[in-house]
């Protein structure tokens, strides 16, 4: 974890211990980029200066079950309680979530196709009624959906499937009309090892060309809304289906408000924690000092030699770093997802090269608005040679 990022964490009121030896070595390669945060974690004593002690009846709380998970656990004496990986992988594919619409009874226009053919005749049909969307099994964060708005590209996307088919790769996709919605929102909720279904938050969404770009408190209206319309009763007896299926563990559910008003309340079952939670519990510690933030995040373009400290900095000499006493501002939320293609370059041997990064926030409104707060976050962001990328 960034030095800088930590100790600013820590001043504002944020207590943990991290481990502060980086687990990649510059000279794995290739191998090293693909390994996830658990291969590396037992592929070799790479736990520097912490003490293991430390992790003595520590249990060991991922934000997702992804394979290698089990293995840390042993490996470090961690206690667990997770599902199996098999289980994980199963209903977290777009193939449940519309399975798990017709096992509530709910109104679903998703159909499942296997072959070219299938999905050029189910698609011809939906494309008499408007555009529709095809939608990869397992695509992450609007990266497997496309949006089909005409026949010549419904038989280009055909002919490519029909070809990979050839090849030997299975066809298996979900597709469905493209819904003219109000908003995008979602439901965060956890289930027991017992079952027991535990509500914790709605988040309003911001997405754009599918993908996530921040989440913000859901308003009383949206609330109301879905009190009204049972949708807190769909997502007890989603949780109930899924605890059949094996899984226990946070959840969020991806839901939408049409323009006609009507709540489709089951769009994605992510089951793993999630960007909104994570703004959830960021407002829990916003609350004690009687404020209430936004979570979002800009991709930047950047080839200077700047650091994080220098970022934080900045942003503290224009006041608008957040701080309690100052009741305002940015809270970054990320270093490594800033910075990282920069380092990876500099292992490389190339420095000043072009590159991207990441960087999440909550913006905390308070004697700024959010408009001026943005506004004076991008001038900073700009004073530093970043370029917010479109």
């Amino acid at each position: 974890m960034n030095v800088c990022h930590k100790e600013y964490l820590h001043e504002i009121g944020f207590k943990f211990l991290s481990n502060s030896t980086d687990l990649e070595s510059p000279d794995v390669g290739s191998v090293g980029r693909t390994a996830n945060i658990f291969d590396l974690l037992t592929s070799a004593d790479r736990m520097g200066d912490m003490d293991l002690y430390l992790l003595d009846g520590a249990r060991l709380s991922p934000f997702a079950v992804i394979p290698g998970v089990d293995r840390t656990a042993a490996r470090y004496g961690l206690e667990q309680d997770f599902p199996a990986i098999e289980t994980v992988q199963t209903v977290n594919s777009k193939l449940y979530s519309t399975e798990l619409n017709r096992r509530l009874d709910l109104r679903c226009d998703s159909q499942t196709v296997y072959s070219p053919e299938e999905l050029l005749a189910s698609g011809l049909t939906l494309l008499n009624q408007g555009p529709f969307l095809i939608k990869d099994e397992f695509g992450v964060s609007g990266k497997g959906n496309l949006l089909i708005e005409s026949e010549a590209i419904l038989q280009r996307v055909t002919s490519y499937v029909a070809d990979q088919c050839s090849k030997g790769k299975t066809v298996r996709f979900i597709i469905e009309p493209f819904l003219r919605k109000e908003l995008d929102f979602s439901c965060q909720f956890h289930i027991d090892s017992d079952g027991t279904y535990r509500h914790i938050s709605v988040q309003q969404l911001v997405n754009r060309n599918f993908a996530y770009q921040g989440s913000y408190t859901a308003d009383d209206r949206l609330l109301h809304m879905l009190q009204e319309a049972k949708y807190f009763d769909v997502m007890k007896r989603a949780a109930r289906e899924l605890y059949r299926s094996g899984y226990h563990g946070d959840v969020c559910v991806d839901s939408m408000l049409l323009t006609d008003g009507r709540i489709v309340p089951i769009v994605e079952v992510n089951a793993r924690r999630s960007m909104s939670l994570i703004k959830h519990y960021v407002d829990r510690y916003l609350k004690k000092h009687d404020t209430a933030g936004s979570m979002t995040h800009a991709t930047l373009q950047f080839a200077c030699d700047v650091s994080f400290d220098q970022l934080l900095e900045s942003l503290d000499r224009e006041g608008v770093l957040y701080k309690p006493d100052r009741g305002f501002g940015i809270l970054p939320l990320s270093a490594n997802t800033l910075l990282i293609n920069k380092v990876v370059s500099e292992c490389k041997g190339i420095r000043n090269k072009q590159v991207k990064g990441r960087l999440y926030y909550s913006l905390i409104q308070g004697e700024w608005d959010n408009e001026r707060l943005t506004a004076k976050v991008k001038e900073v962001l700009s004073s530093l040679s970043f370029k917010i990328a479109r």
